[in-house]
C-alpha cells in the first residue's frame, strides 16, 4: 500500500557534516494545509501568529500565536486552516547533538524536548505557552541562532549549539509550567555536579546517594525520575562525551583517551563508544579531523 504521507528527512535541511540543526521560518499563509507528514528529526514549532489547527494521531486542536508544539520522530502530523498561520521551525536531530545536560533535566520541558526512548511525547496540543513579549524575544534569539549557522566563520557550530541551549532554556523557563520533579530534581544536583568533577575516578552509587543525602534505593528511584536514565548510564554518558572531546582536540592514543576518561579497559571502552555513537573512536577521530 503507498504511503499516504510525505516523509521529511533531515537531509532536506543540513548537508552532510554539518550539525544537525537548522531554523525553517515559514510566512503567514505560505505553509500548505493538510500537507500530512512525519520526520526523522525532531522540531520545535514557534506560532508567531494564528489561528490554524494542528492535526496529530485522530487530534485536532486549535493553535494560536505564542504557542510552543514539539514534534518528534514517528509522529504524523499536519496543519489546517493556515491562512493566518505564521510559524518558525528549529529542527534537530537529538541523537547526534553531543549537549551537556548537567541539570536540564529540571527545566519542566526538557523530557518532552528530549524524551526517554521508551515514552516518546507526542501530542497535538501546545507544550507551552509564550506571552506576546516573551514571544517576540524568543523569535529574535531564533533569528539570530539562524544567521549563526550560516555564519562562515571559525567557531560558528560551536556557537551555534549555545545558542540553541540558550533558545531551550529561555523557552522553558517562560513556558509557566511547573516541574513536580524538579525538587527531587535539585536535590540530586550535588551527585550529579560529582559527577562532572569525577568522572574519570571509581563511582559508586553508595557515594553519590549519600551526597543526595538519601538511600540508595530512593536516590536511583528519583535519579532516573528526573534524568531519565540511571545514574550509571549518565555517567557513562559524560565519560563519552569527553572522550569524544579528547578524540577531536588531543593526539592521545586510544587506550590513553579511555584511562582518561575512567575506562581502564580500552575494549570496553571502544564497545561503549561504538554503541552510543555507531563508530569506533579511531573512525570518530579521522571523520573530523578529515572535515
Amino acid at each position: 500500500m503507498s504511503r499516504k504521507y510525505f516523509h521529511s528527512t533531515m537531509d532536506n535541511f543540513v548537508g552532510e557534516g554539518k550539525l544537525p540543526l537548522c531554523v525553517v521560518y515559514r510566512a503567514k499563509g505560505l505553509h500548505p494545509a493538510r500537507l500530512f507528514h512525519d520526520h526523522n528529526y525532531s522540531e520545535i514549532v514557534l506560532i508567531i501568529h494564528g489561528p490554524a489547527r494542528h492535526v496529530l494521531d485522530g487530534e485536532n486542536v486549535q493553535i494560536n500565536g505564542g504557542d510552543v508544539l514539539i514534534i518528534h520522530p514517528g509522529a504524523v502530523h499536519a496543519y489546517d486552516d493556515t491562512a493566518e498561520m505564521e510559524i518558525v521551525n528549529l529542527i534537530f536531530d537529538p541523537l547526534k547533538l553531543s549537549l551537556p545536560q548537567l541539570d536540564a533535566f529540571s527545566l519542566p520541558l526538557f523530557r518532552r524536548i528530549f524524551p526517554d526512548d521508551r515514552k516518546p511525547y507526542h501530542s497535538a496540543n501546545p507544550a507551552a505557552h509564550l506571552e506576546n513579549e516573551d514571544l517576540a524575544e524568543a523569535v529574535r534569539m531564533i533569528r539570530r541562532l539562524d544567521d549563526e549557522i550560516r555564519n562562515p566563520q571559525a567557531g560558528n557550530l560551536f556557537y551555534s549549539l549555545a545558542l540553541f541551549m540558550e533558545i531551550l532554556v529561555f523557552i522553558a523557563r517562560k513556558s509557566g509550567q511547573q516541574n513536580a520533579e524538579q525538587r527531587m530534581g535539585f536535590l540530586i544536583g550535588d551527585a550529579i555536579r560529582y559527577m562532572n568533577r569525577h568522572y574519570a575516578e571509581p563511582v559508586e552509587l553508595k557515594t553519590l546517594a549519600r551526597i543526595a543525602k538519601m538511600s540508595e534505593r530512593s536516590f536511583f528511584r528519583h535519579f532516573h525520575a528526573n534524568a531519565g536514565c540511571s545514574p550509571i548510564e549518565y555517567l557513562m554518558k559524560i565519560r563519552l562525551q569527553h572522550a569524544g572531546d579528547l578524540l577531536i582536540n588531543s593526539n592521545s592514543s586510544i587506550a590513553e583517551i579511555a584511562e582518561q576518561c575512567g575506562f581502564y579497559d580500552s575494549n570496553y571502552f571502544c564497545k561503549q563508544f561504538r554503541r552510543a555513537f555507531a563508530v569506533s573512536p579511531r573512525s570518530f577521530r579521522q571523520q573530523y579531523r578529515s572535515g
